[in-house]
């Protein structure tokens, strides 16, 4: 699936286009890198107002082919050393956002169909992930 990030577009559109993608994942967007397997915090995150060419200093679209049995890690990863984006992915879990952290192996399919279970209340809370915000 193509997910085509706009150079003069808002965090906060990137996000919810990322979410007509993933409906239970969410895309953070942050000013230093994290490590693997490590959250990033919160106060490094971009606010959501901000334009995608201010952080890149280039007005130049970037179409990304997303894969979703991709993990999440690579994802992350992918935008990282293409394009040096610092991202953090989330999924929601029975409303709360969670930092993927440990379960970056997980693709992003089945990190989406873990949220949506949780949702219907079909599977547990594991401490797996943890939520930073």
């Amino acid at each position: 699936m193509k997910w085509i990030l706009k150079a003069n577009a808002t965090i906060q559109e990137l996000q919810n286009d990322f979410r007509q993608l993933f409906s239970h994942l969410k895309i953070e967007f942050y000013k230093a890198p994290h490590s693997s397997d490590e959250g990033s915090s919160q106060k490094e995150q971009y606010l959501h107002n901000i334009i995608l060419a201010d952080i890149l200093g280039v007005d130049k679209d970037i179409e990304l082919e997303v894969d979703p049995k991709m993990s999440t890690g690579d994802c992350e990863m992918m935008l990282e050393d293409s394009h040096q984006l610092h991202t953090q992915i989330f999924r929601l879990q029975r409303g709360t956002w969670l930092q993927t952290t440990l379960s970056d192996a997980m693709s992003l399919e089945s990190q989406n169909q873990k949220g949506m279970d949780a949702d219907s209340h079909t599977e547990s809370i594991k401490a797996s992930d943890f939520d930073l915000e």
